[in-house]
């Protein structure tokens, strides 16, 4: 071989590896910009950015066991009677998921549908049925702390994005009630979605336990107690991505294996928690968050990758919307703000009604409902508006009574208690008698 073509051949071999080089490097950038998106992901930085409008759709979404009659009265006397109070049928559709192989489900979600659409036509009602998980051994196994109707809740409770093609889930549980009139500014803040969280329940056995199955699931901690508060606004997509999240975590090839790994039987759940906690770590931005936590704020992030710190702007001591609900069998006594947050509205909207003027309510008396959590408060004492802060506390609900009330005067809103009387007598029909609410 010549001495020309030597050196032809070596230019042509060096170009080939010059150009290998420069693949390699290229593909060694696009392998670390993928660890550093992951990396990001983890530490709490969501490449979900949406510009969410005040009047997108919600679905209203309860999953109960239709068969069961203290859940028939859960749902005639707590949620059907609020909703048609405090939620404005303008918000969008309100969905119960069912029991599919029962027949009492079925007949119950029949009765519903008549009594909605015969009573409260703006309300859009859909009943739906969850059919049973194809592996048994889900629901029930050795060990189980809850039987396997209990058990089935917190199955279904992954799969609420199943029910809906709105963007916004409203998840109720069974046994809430609203307590004030939901408004978009108790929804929203700007674009993103409210979410409350309570992290002063560390001490209680049960949070420890949500806290070790939560670990479990996700492979990270534990956020806060979200269990106090619904509706919980979620968005349906977040129920997609942690499901597919838990799945791939626990290296198993469906939901049903991955469920029944992370939660074995022997330690409790808290599905909801589960679920934030994951938008916390890779959703964040997507929602407000409003958390009070009360040990000191650096010892308690130790627990957090680095950059899902919890910080001091996700902190709020006394909430800066009321509480829209609260559940029943933890505190019955707050029922009676129904009452006066229904005459604080007409208030507001310049109505003076003859129930209303029997009684002498202010701001003041829904103090309450600023407080973070209501499932802890088993009787009246001291709130949260006390001292210095009972001027924040009456702008907070001023703010609040006004945007009803003018909803109510620019017909936007309907507020009429005829509704309630009405559910309890549909009530009566179905052989359930509802505790009153005026007094």
């Amino acid at each position: 071989m010549s001495r020309l073509k030597k050196c032809e051949l070596l230019t042509i071999v060096c170009l080939v590896l010059g150009s290998l080089l420069i693949y390699l490097a290229f593909v060694g950038v696009i392998d670390e910009r993928k660890i550093t998106v992951e990396n990001t992901l983890v530490a709490g930085y969501s490449h979900h950015n949406p510009s969410t409008a005040m009047d997108t759709p919600i679905t209203l979404l309860l999953r109960m066991p239709g068969r069961l009659l203290d859940h028939r009265a859960r749902y005639y006397c707590d949620l059907f009677r609020s909703t048609v109070l405090f939620w404005p049928p303008s918000y969008g559709k309100t969905v119960i998921v069912l029991d599919e192989e029962s027949a009492p489900d079925h007949q119950f979600g029949e009765i519903v549908i008549n009594h909605t659409r015969k009573h409260f036509p703006e309300y859009k009602l859909e009943v739906l049925y969850e059919a049973l998980p194809k592996d048994k051994g889900v629901l029930e196994f050795p060990h189980s702390r809850q039987p396997p109707g209990y058990n089935r809740q917190l199955w279904s409770s992954f799969f609420l994005d199943l029910y809906t093609n709105d963007s916004i889930i409203a998840w109720m549980d069974s046994d809430a009630a609203f307590i004030t009139p939901v408004t978009k500014s108790s929804i929203f803040n700007g674009t993103k979605l409210r979410v409350l969280g309570w992290g002063c329940t560390f001490h209680l056995a049960w949070v420890k336990q949500y806290a070790i199955t939560t670990m479990r699931a996700l492979g990270l901690p534990f956020v806060v107690d979200y269990m106090s508060y619904f509706p919980t606004y979620i968005y349906r997509d977040t129920f997609t991505h942690c499901r597919e999240h838990i799945t791939r975590h626990m290296n198993a090839s469906d939901f049903e294996k991955a469920f029944k790994s992370f939660y074995p039987g022997g330690d409790l759940l808290s599905p909801v928690s589960v679920v934030l906690s994951y938008a916390w770590f890779f959703e964040r931005d997507r929602y407000d968050w409003h958390m009070q936590i009360c040990t000191n704020l650096t010892e308690y992030n130790k627990q957090f990758p680095v950059g899902a710190d919890i910080r001091p702007q996700h902190l709020e001591d006394i909430l800066s919307q009321p509480q829209t609900a609260f559940h029943v069998r933890y505190g019955e006594f707050l029922s009676a703000n129904i009452l006066i947050s229904y005459c604080l509205s007409h208030e507001a909207a310049g109505n003076q009604l003859d129930v209303c003027l029997r009684h002498n309510f202010s701001l003041s008396n829904n103090f309450d409902l600023l407080h973070h959590d209501l499932q802890r408060l088993k009787t009246i004492r001291q709130n949260p508006c006390a001292g210095n802060n009972t001027d924040y506390c009456l702008q907070v609900l001023g703010d609040h009574y006004k945007e009803v009330g003018l909803e109510i005067k620019e017909n936007g809103r309907k507020l009429d208690w005829r509704g309630v009387k009405t559910v309890e007598e549909l009530a009566k029909e179905i052989g359930i008698t509802c505790k009153p609410w005026l007094y």
